[in-house]
C-alpha cells in the first residue's frame, strides 16, 4: 500500500484513500490548522473530502483539531476507542498515578519543557460525540464501519486506556502512540516518551505482532520494521513519574 501522510511539528498523520472517501488517522495540535491544511492540500484535500477520521487516542497532539474538522466538515464520521468519548467531552488528558517518563532523560527533559513551553497544557477543544461517529471496544474490521477497506482496529492499551491500532492485511500498522520512532537519544527503546502502564504497553506490542504487522508507522518519528518490538520487547522494567 502507498503510504500518504505528513508531519506536523511532533505528529504524523495518516491518509488512507478508499472507494468513497479517504480516511485520516489522527490531528495535531489546536494550533496548527493551517499546517495541517497545508499538509492535506499537498494531496490536493481538504476537510471536505476526508470521510472518517480514526483517533489512536484522546491527546491534545492527536485530537487537538477534531472540533475544528468536525465544524469544516459536518459529515465527518470519528472512529475511536469508547474509552476516549469522555476524555474528548473534558477537553483534557487523564493522568493517572502510575504513569511516568521511560527513561530519566526523558523525565528530565519533560521537565524542561514544561516549564518553558507555556503552550504545552495538556488541553484541547472539547468536542461531544455525534449519533454517526463510532466507538470500538474489541478487535473490529473497517469493513463493518463501512469502508472498503482490509485492515483491523485493535485496542493497544498502556500508553493511554483508549488507544488503538489499526493494521492492515499487507501489515502496515498505524499505532499511534503504541509504538514510536524518537528521541532515541534519550534511550526510549521504541517506546513513546510516557507510558501509562510499561507491562502493558509490551503486551500490546504482542498484540500488534500477533495481528500480521510488518511495518510500524508510529504518531512520531519513522516508520520501522515490526521486528523491532520483538528487539526492544520489555527493556524498561519501570517509568519514572
Amino acid at each position: 500500500m502507498d503510504i500518504h501522510s505528513f508531519k506536523l511539528h511532533y505528529t504524523n498523520c495518516f491518509l488512507i484513500p478508499y472507494d468513497r472517501g479517504w480516511l485520516l488517522i489522527d490531528t495535531g495540535y489546536d494550533w496548527e490548522w493551517e499546517e495541517f491544511l497545508k499538509g492535506l492540500s499537498g494531496y490536493g484535500l481538504a476537510p471536505r473530502d476526508i470521510s472518517h477520521l480514526l483517533l489512536t487516542h484522546a491527546h491534545d497532539d492527536h485530537a487537538g483539531l477534531l472540533n475544528r474538522m468536525a465544524q469544516s466538515n459536518p459529515d465527518l464520521s470519528l472512529i475511536v476507542s469508547d474509552r476516549a468519548v469522555g476524555i474528548l467531552r473534558s477537553g483534557a488528558h487523564l493522568h493517572s498515578d502510575s504513569g511516568g517518563y521511560v527513561t530519566r532523560r526523558m523525565h528530565f527533559l519533560a521537565g524542561l519543557k514544561a516549564r518553558f513551553d507555556k503552550s504545552w497544557t495538556h488541553t484541547f477543544p472539547p468536542y461531544i460525540a455525534r449519533p454517526f461517529d463510532r466507538t470500538v471496544n474489541e478487535n473490529t474490521r473497517l469493513s463493518s464501519l463501512g469502508l472498503n477497506l482490509e485492515g483491523t482496529i485493535i485496542p493497544t492499551p498502556g500508553h493511554t486506556d483508549d488507544s488503538i491500532s489499526l493494521v492492515m492485511d499487507d501489515g502496515t500498522c498505524y499505532c499511534g502512540d503504541a509504538a514510536a520512532n524518537f528521541f532515541g537519544f534519550a534511550g526510549t527503546h521504541k517506546c513513546v516518551v510516557y507510558v501509562r502502564n510499561i507491562e502493558e504497553y509490551y503486551r500490546s506490542w504482542d498484540l500488534i505482532l500477533d495481528a500480521g504487522a510488518a511495518i510500524i508507522h508510529p504518531s512520531h518519528g519513522k516508520a520501522f520494521p515490526a521486528e523491532d518490538l520483538r528487539k526492544e520487547h520489555g527493556h524498561h522494567k519501570r517509568v519514572y513519574p
